[in-house]
């Protein structure tokens, strides 16, 4: 989706834990279908946090043209 629309993105995968609660319904019981979308920032968590606004733009583009994209019909099984 990000290379059909030309949004910039960093690609990092972890077939484990990724330290968010993405995991606890990713694989709780049967699973939910579940895709964790980062942005880069500074300071998490706290009064400083800091974020460019171009990140903020591109994950809201990214997000936007996936669900776009998906229908009654999407398969989204993890096998």
């Amino acid at each position: 989706m990000a290379e059909d629309n030309k949004i910039p993105v960093q690609w990092r995968a972890l077939s484990r834990s990724t330290g968010t609660d993405t995991d606890s319904f990713a694989y709780a019981n049967d699973g939910c279908p579940s895709v964790l979308i980062s942005m880069p920032l500074r300071y998490m968590h706290t009064t400083v946090e800091m974020i460019h606004k171009d990140d903020i733009e591109s994950t809201i583009k990214l997000m936007y043209e996936t669900l776009l994209e998906l229908t009654p019909k999407t398969n989204l099984s993890y096998l």
